[in-house]
């Protein structure tokens, strides 16, 4: 497993409009092959700052199946227009949480 980190910037107190949307895409990501499970949330530092946390089967189902998919493209699609910038992103070993 390993786990997909984004560090999403939006613009100015769009957070409420970047809920909604995310909420109407999220089932593109919660059904793509290879997907575990998801975190959404603010960051306590910067309320236009939140942290997708995405745990994967393997580094493959991100970057090689949902990444180049149709399925993706849809699922930002909304997205986008709420960014300030492109997403940061890093991928970190997953493991179990005691």
């Amino acid at each position: 497993m390993i786990t997909e980190l984004a560090l999403l910037r939006l613009k100015p107190g769009a957070g409420p409009a970047f809920e909604a949307a995310f909420a109407g895409v999220a089932s593109l990501l919660i059904g793509a092959d290879g997907y575990l499970r998801h975190r959404l949330v603010p960051t306590l530092d910067d309320t236009d700052v939140y942290l997708l946390e995405v745990h994967w089967r393997d580094l493959a189902a991100h970057t090689e199946g949902f990444e180049p998919s149709n399925a993706h493209a849809h699922f930002m699609a909304p997205l986008e227009r709420i960014l300030a910038g492109e997403p940061t992103i890093a991928h970190v070993p997953g493991g179990q949480h005691p």
